[in-house]
Protein backbone atom coordinates (compact mmCIF):
# COMPACT_ATOMS: atom_id res chain seq x y z
CA UNK A 1 0.00 0.00 0.00
CA UNK A 2 1.38 3.39 -1.02
CA UNK A 3 1.54 6.47 1.16
CA UNK A 4 -1.29 7.93 -0.94
CA UNK A 5 -3.51 4.93 -0.22
CA UNK A 6 -2.73 5.11 3.51
CA UNK A 7 -3.64 8.79 3.54
CA UNK A 8 -6.95 8.12 1.80
CA UNK A 9 -7.78 5.30 4.24
CA UNK A 10 -6.98 7.47 7.27
CA UNK A 11 -9.13 10.29 5.92
CA UNK A 12 -12.02 7.87 5.28
CA UNK A 13 -11.82 6.45 8.81
CA UNK A 14 -11.71 9.92 10.34
CA UNK A 15 -14.75 10.98 8.34
CA UNK A 16 -16.60 7.81 9.38
CA UNK A 17 -15.81 8.29 13.09
CA UNK A 18 -16.87 11.94 12.94
CA UNK A 19 -20.15 10.96 11.25
CA UNK A 20 -20.86 8.35 13.95
CA UNK A 21 -20.17 10.87 16.73
CA UNK A 22 -22.42 13.48 15.13
CA UNK A 23 -25.16 10.87 14.64
CA UNK A 24 -24.84 9.71 18.26
CA UNK A 25 -25.08 13.28 19.54
CA UNK A 26 -28.16 13.86 17.40
CA UNK A 27 -29.81 10.65 18.63
CA UNK A 28 -29.03 11.38 22.27
CA UNK A 29 -29.21 15.16 22.78
CA UNK A 30 -28.85 16.72 26.25
CA UNK A 31 -32.04 16.04 28.14
CA UNK A 32 -33.56 15.78 31.61
CA UNK A 33 -35.81 12.87 32.63
CA UNK A 34 -38.12 13.19 35.64
CA UNK A 35 -41.08 11.55 37.33
CA UNK A 36 -44.26 13.38 38.25
CA UNK A 37 -46.74 11.95 40.75
CA UNK A 38 -50.21 13.17 41.67
CA UNK A 39 -52.94 11.81 43.93
CA UNK A 40 -56.60 12.78 43.96
CA UNK A 41 -59.02 11.63 46.66
CA UNK A 42 -62.60 11.22 45.46
CA UNK A 43 -65.74 10.58 47.47
CA UNK A 44 -67.42 7.20 47.20
CA UNK A 45 -70.88 7.55 45.66
CA UNK A 46 -71.71 4.01 44.57
CA UNK A 47 -71.29 0.39 45.67
CA UNK A 48 -71.03 -2.75 43.53
CA UNK A 49 -72.34 -5.86 45.29
CA UNK A 50 -71.87 -9.50 44.28
CA UNK A 51 -74.13 -12.24 45.69
CA UNK A 52 -73.68 -15.98 45.26
CA UNK A 53 -76.71 -18.29 45.43
CA UNK A 54 -76.20 -22.03 45.88
CA UNK A 55 -78.79 -24.77 46.46
CA UNK A 56 -78.48 -28.54 47.00
CA UNK A 57 -81.27 -31.11 46.55
CA UNK A 58 -81.56 -34.89 45.88
CA UNK A 59 -82.76 -34.48 42.26
CA UNK A 60 -82.18 -32.08 39.37
CA UNK A 61 -85.83 -31.12 39.26
CA UNK A 62 -85.89 -30.27 42.95
CA UNK A 63 -82.67 -28.27 42.91
CA UNK A 64 -83.76 -26.30 39.82
CA UNK A 65 -87.07 -25.40 41.44
CA UNK A 66 -85.47 -24.51 44.77
CA UNK A 67 -82.76 -22.42 43.11
CA UNK A 68 -85.21 -20.48 40.95
CA UNK A 69 -87.26 -19.71 44.04
CA UNK A 70 -84.21 -18.43 45.94
CA UNK A 71 -83.09 -16.25 43.03
CA UNK A 72 -86.56 -14.76 42.71
CA UNK A 73 -86.62 -14.03 46.45
CA UNK A 74 -83.36 -12.09 46.15
CA UNK A 75 -84.61 -10.15 43.12
CA UNK A 76 -87.87 -9.32 44.88
CA UNK A 77 -85.91 -8.08 47.88
CA UNK A 78 -83.76 -5.83 45.69
CA UNK A 79 -86.83 -4.42 43.95
CA UNK A 80 -88.46 -3.75 47.34
CA UNK A 81 -85.40 -1.64 48.16
CA UNK A 82 -86.06 0.37 44.98
CA UNK A 83 -82.98 -0.71 43.04
CA UNK A 84 -83.40 0.05 39.31
CA UNK A 85 -83.66 -3.02 37.08
CA UNK A 86 -80.82 -1.83 34.86
CA UNK A 87 -78.50 -1.90 37.90
CA UNK A 88 -79.15 -5.62 38.51
CA UNK A 89 -77.37 -8.37 36.56
CA UNK A 90 -78.11 -12.08 36.99
CA UNK A 91 -75.90 -14.89 35.67
CA UNK A 92 -77.22 -18.15 34.20
CA UNK A 93 -77.93 -21.12 36.44
CA UNK A 94 -75.15 -23.72 36.72
CA UNK A 95 -75.87 -27.36 37.58
CA UNK A 96 -73.58 -30.06 38.89
CA UNK A 97 -73.44 -33.21 40.96
CA UNK A 98 -72.76 -32.82 44.66
CA UNK A 99 -70.29 -35.25 46.22
CA UNK A 100 -69.36 -36.06 49.80
CA UNK A 101 -66.45 -38.08 51.16
CA UNK A 102 -67.10 -41.34 53.00
CA UNK A 103 -64.52 -43.44 54.83
CA UNK A 104 -66.22 -46.64 53.66
CA UNK A 105 -67.26 -45.73 50.12
CA UNK A 106 -64.88 -42.89 49.31
CA UNK A 107 -66.31 -40.11 47.13
CA UNK A 108 -70.08 -40.56 46.92
CA UNK A 109 -72.65 -38.52 45.02
CA UNK A 110 -75.06 -36.81 47.38
CA UNK A 111 -77.62 -35.16 45.14
CA UNK A 112 -77.25 -32.17 42.85
CA UNK A 113 -76.36 -28.53 43.27
CA UNK A 114 -77.26 -25.37 41.38
CA UNK A 115 -75.60 -21.99 41.62
CA UNK A 116 -75.69 -18.53 40.09
CA UNK A 117 -74.63 -15.00 40.96
CA UNK A 118 -76.32 -11.63 41.11
CA UNK A 119 -74.47 -8.34 40.75
CA UNK A 120 -76.07 -5.01 41.47
CA UNK A 121 -75.06 -1.38 41.76
CA UNK A 122 -76.21 0.86 44.61
CA UNK A 123 -76.01 4.65 44.29
CA UNK A 124 -77.91 5.43 47.48
CA UNK A 125 -75.35 4.57 50.17
CA UNK A 126 -77.96 4.91 52.91
CA UNK A 127 -79.38 1.56 51.76
CA UNK A 128 -76.24 -0.27 52.91
CA UNK A 129 -77.65 -1.26 56.30
CA UNK A 130 -80.99 -2.57 55.00
CA UNK A 131 -79.39 -4.49 52.13
CA UNK A 132 -76.76 -6.15 54.32
CA UNK A 133 -79.28 -7.05 57.00
CA UNK A 134 -81.80 -8.47 54.53
CA UNK A 135 -79.30 -10.52 52.53
CA UNK A 136 -77.75 -11.98 55.67
CA UNK A 137 -81.11 -13.51 56.64
CA UNK A 138 -81.61 -15.35 53.35
CA UNK A 139 -80.90 -19.08 53.18
CA UNK A 140 -78.42 -20.37 50.58
CA UNK A 141 -77.24 -16.83 49.84
CA UNK A 142 -73.70 -15.55 50.41
CA UNK A 143 -72.30 -12.07 49.92
CA UNK A 144 -69.03 -12.46 47.99
CA UNK A 145 -67.94 -8.85 48.11
CA UNK A 146 -68.72 -5.15 48.02
CA UNK A 147 -66.67 -2.77 45.89
CA UNK A 148 -66.82 0.98 46.39
CA UNK A 149 -66.49 3.29 43.42
CA UNK A 150 -66.98 6.81 42.12
CA UNK A 151 -69.36 7.44 39.23
CA UNK A 152 -66.97 10.01 37.67
CA UNK A 153 -63.86 7.91 38.12
CA UNK A 154 -62.64 8.24 34.49
CA UNK A 155 -62.89 12.03 34.66
CA UNK A 156 -60.93 12.11 37.93
CA UNK A 157 -58.29 9.77 36.50
CA UNK A 158 -57.70 12.04 33.50
CA UNK A 159 -57.47 15.12 35.74
CA UNK A 160 -54.94 13.33 37.95
CA UNK A 161 -52.85 12.48 34.89
CA UNK A 162 -52.71 16.17 33.99
CA UNK A 163 -51.62 17.03 37.53
CA UNK A 164 -48.86 14.40 37.39
CA UNK A 165 -47.63 15.72 34.06
CA UNK A 166 -47.56 19.31 35.35
CA UNK A 167 -45.67 18.13 38.43
CA UNK A 168 -43.08 16.46 36.20
CA UNK A 169 -42.72 19.61 34.10
CA UNK A 170 -42.24 21.78 37.19
CA UNK A 171 -39.60 19.41 38.54
CA UNK A 172 -37.74 19.41 35.20
CA UNK A 173 -37.80 23.22 35.06
CA UNK A 174 -36.35 23.43 38.58
CA UNK A 175 -33.50 21.09 37.65
CA UNK A 176 -32.79 22.92 34.40
CA UNK A 177 -32.68 26.36 36.05
CA UNK A 178 -30.16 25.06 38.57
CA UNK A 179 -27.88 24.25 35.61
CA UNK A 180 -28.46 27.65 33.94
CA UNK A 181 -30.55 25.92 31.30
CA UNK A 182 -34.19 25.55 30.36
CA UNK A 183 -36.33 22.70 29.15
CA UNK A 184 -37.32 22.33 25.52
CA UNK A 185 -39.90 20.11 23.86
CA UNK A 186 -40.75 16.74 25.47
CA UNK A 187 -38.90 13.78 23.97
CA UNK A 188 -41.23 11.12 25.41
CA UNK A 189 -44.04 10.71 27.95
CA UNK A 190 -44.85 7.45 29.71
CA UNK A 191 -47.36 6.49 32.38
CA UNK A 192 -45.26 4.54 34.84
CA UNK A 193 -47.80 3.69 37.50
CA UNK A 194 -51.52 3.96 37.96
CA UNK A 195 -53.20 3.18 41.26
CA UNK A 196 -56.87 3.15 42.10
CA UNK A 197 -58.07 1.56 45.31
CA UNK A 198 -61.72 0.61 45.13
CA UNK A 199 -61.84 -0.50 48.77
CA UNK A 200 -62.61 -4.11 47.91
CA UNK A 201 -64.27 -6.18 50.59
CA UNK A 202 -64.14 -9.67 49.11
CA UNK A 203 -65.12 -13.02 50.55
CA UNK A 204 -67.48 -11.40 53.04
CA UNK A 205 -69.78 -14.22 54.00
CA UNK A 206 -73.30 -13.55 55.19
CA UNK A 207 -75.98 -16.20 55.76
CA UNK A 208 -79.12 -16.57 57.80
CA UNK A 209 -77.06 -18.13 60.61
CA UNK A 210 -75.10 -15.09 61.71
CA UNK A 211 -74.64 -11.53 60.53
CA UNK A 212 -72.31 -8.91 61.89
CA UNK A 213 -73.66 -5.48 61.01
CA UNK A 214 -71.52 -2.37 61.16
CA UNK A 215 -73.82 0.41 62.35
CA UNK A 216 -71.08 3.02 61.87
CA UNK A 217 -70.69 2.46 58.12
CA UNK A 218 -68.58 5.24 56.59
CA UNK A 219 -67.41 4.72 52.99
CA UNK A 220 -64.85 7.54 53.06
CA UNK A 221 -62.80 8.34 49.95
CA UNK A 222 -60.85 6.56 47.22
CA UNK A 223 -57.29 7.65 46.33
CA UNK A 224 -56.35 7.84 42.64
CA UNK A 225 -52.58 7.96 42.09
CA UNK A 226 -50.79 8.46 38.77
CA UNK A 227 -47.05 8.59 38.09
CA UNK A 228 -45.74 9.98 34.79
CA UNK A 229 -42.22 9.68 33.36
CA UNK A 230 -41.20 12.52 31.03
CA UNK A 231 -37.99 13.43 29.24
CA UNK A 232 -37.46 17.03 28.10
CA UNK A 233 -34.83 18.46 25.80
CA UNK A 234 -32.27 20.44 27.81
CA UNK A 235 -31.45 23.81 26.25
CA UNK A 236 -28.46 25.85 27.44
CA UNK A 237 -29.12 29.58 27.76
Amino acid sequence: MTNSDIGKTTLLLSTLIFTVLVSSAADNPPHVTVYGTATTSVAIDQMDWKIRISNKKPSLEEVAKSHSSTVQSVLDFLMENELPEHCIQTSGMEFGEHFVSSKLKGRVRDGYQASSSIKFKVTDLSKYQDLWSGISRMENVSLNGITYDNSKRIKHQNETRKKALLAAKEKAETLAITLDSEIGKPLFIEEERFGYSRNNFNNVYATNEQAVINDAFAPGQIPITVQIKVSFLLVTK
